[in-house]
């Protein structure tokens, strides 16, 4: 299936044929060209009635094996044509990904120009194909968006959709967590059947299936900048953020799991991370390896 991928996007002058040939053998490419070049050149000879008699009768015996001879080679012809149609249909069809590990964050442009910063352990996906007319991805963990003017925008995620035409915003879908902050424009969020107009300056955050829209100031998110931040977030949540930025395991007692935290973190210092996290709960750390941490009295 790989080497038809590469061949059909030769055939689509996609790719040169110095670079078919790191996936397709040499052979194998003669081989394609004579098809079809002799399947552009296919063509019915005129017909001689007197002629053909007199060819039937002189090489009756050999017929069958031109015939036979033909025939493999029409279906030769058919099955590249086959094979060059399915793989298309591949290519045009196939999705685009996305994706982050911990400790990771990428950005990168839709097919519109629009740009789109992904959080760490985070992945969209979407059709690149009829894209102007279909703007719409799937997401997984939070990004923020620079949205061109156009047709509608939607980012669907398992707990909610969000829909705009050109603004600027982030999204964020977590564990039970849903959070749409708008920073430019409109967006509109529906979550469990109900439509909301959230505006720039404005968030709309559900937890644990309560949702409320309130104000807010910030002009971007600030883990576009190395920074989370949170208000009156409850404590696991914080935990799984930092462990999400630097790939690390926090052990903790389960009873600080719902404390409410309003702070922040940054992203480029894990001794400064972790004080700003312990600290607001009276709380100390100890490193135990490069992949575990433990708070503590």
């Amino acid at each position: 299936m790989e080497q038809n991928y590469f061949l059909a996007k030769w055939l689509n002058n996609e790719i040169t044929e110095a670079e078919l040939k790191n996936h397709v053998s040499e052979e194998e490419i003669r081989a394609y060209k004579k098809i079809i070049s002799a399947s552009n050149q296919l063509e019915a000879p005129a017909y001689n009635a007197e002629e053909a008699l007199v060819k039937i009768k002189l090489k009756h015996s050999k017929s069958k094996v031109k015939k036979l001879h033909f025939i493999n080679f029409f279906y030769k012809v058919a099955a590249v044509l086959a094979i060059i149609a399915a793989s298309y249909y591949f290519i045009s069809n196939k999705n685009t990904t996305y994706a982050t590990n911990f400790a990771e964050k990428t950005s990168f442009e839709l097919p519109d120009n629009s740009n789109v910063h992904l959080n760490a352990d985070s992945e969209i996906t979407f059709k690149p194909k009829n894209w102007k007319n279909n703007r719409a991805l799937n997401l997984k963990g939070e990004a923020y968006f620079s949205v061109f003017k156009g047709s509608t925008f939607t980012v669907n995620t398992v707990l909610g959709t969000v829909t705009v035409l050109g603004t600027k915003f982030n999204v964020v879908v977590r564990e039970h967590y849903f959070e749409v902050n708008c920073y430019e424009g409109i967006v509109t969020a529906t979550f469990q059947n109900k439509t909301i107009k959230v505006p720039a300056g404005s968030s709309f955050k559900v937890l644990n299936s309560t949702s409320n829209l309130v104000k807010i100031t910030e002009t971007n998110p600030s883990w576009i900048e190395n920074n989370s931040s949170f208000k009156s977030m409850p404590y696991k949540y914080v935990i799984q953020e930092i462990e999400r930025q630097y790939d690390i395991t926090i052990v903790y007692e389960v009873e600080y799991a719902t404390t409410l935290f309003t702070g922040n973190f940054t992203h480029t210092n894990l001794e400064m991370a972790l004080q700003a996290i312990s600290i607001p709960l009276n709380l100390k750390y100890s490193i135990i390896s490069d992949k575990k941490v433990r708070l503590h009295q």
